[in-house]
């Protein structure tokens, strides 16, 4: 009798686990039909590409990640000020295929801080004293500071050819032709 009651009870447990699982599974199926029925928000990114003279040199921050420093040139010629900066994971920027320049991916819907050192007074001795402005831009309008290189005009020689054909034309001393009919033994 005591086979039959441990055998009983075997039976039971293992009924009870199935149930379980049964519950579980179709727990699990409904939860996912409803993931499939809502609408999933698609996760875009940018990409933001720039000179490797605009990367700084690899640091450890405090969190023990290694991050770059990433320089963002001023649009204006005229803008004598230090350039804006922005850090990113090092493992993030990547060198393109031609291997002259870099690109970074960014979240389109994100935002990034900019940090720019700038002279906040004078200290007493007389040597300038810096802070950090500190400005937060749009991923969108990050991407358009950072190729803001694109956009100047660009010109050529080949499209300035005739204007330096007649300048070098300006600048060449008259020739000084010679009698053609004299040889040069007869001319000494």
């Amino acid at each position: 009798m005591g086979q039959e009651n441990i055998q009983q009870t075997v039976d039971r447990v293992l009924d009870g686990i199935a149930e379980k699982r049964r519950a579980a599974m179709q727990t699990a199926g409904q939860t996912q039909d409803k993931g499939a029925g809502s609408p999933k928000k698609e996760f875009q990114e940018i990409t933001l590409k720039f000179g490797k003279g605009c990367v700084g040199e690899e640091f450890q921050g405090r969190d023990g990640n290694r991050y770059k420093e990433i320089l963002v040139p001023n649009p204006d010629k005229n803008d004598h000020r230090p350039w804006q900066t922005f850090v990113v994971k090092s493992n993030h920027v990547h060198e393109d295929k031609f291997g002259k320049g870099m690109w970074i991916k960014l979240p389109s819907e994100g935002h990034t801080t900019l940090h720019r050192s700038v002279v906040v007074g004078e200290k007493p001795d007389g040597r300038k004293e810096w802070g950090t402005e500190k400005t937060r831009v749009s991923n969108a309008e990050l991407k358009k500071m950072v190729e803001a290189y694109k956009e100047r005009p660009r010109e050529s020689i080949k499209g300035r050819l005739a204007e330096k054909k007649a300048e070098a034309a300006a600048l060449k001393p008259a020739e000084q032709t010679q009698d053609r009919k004299k040889s040069k033994g007869a001319e000494l």
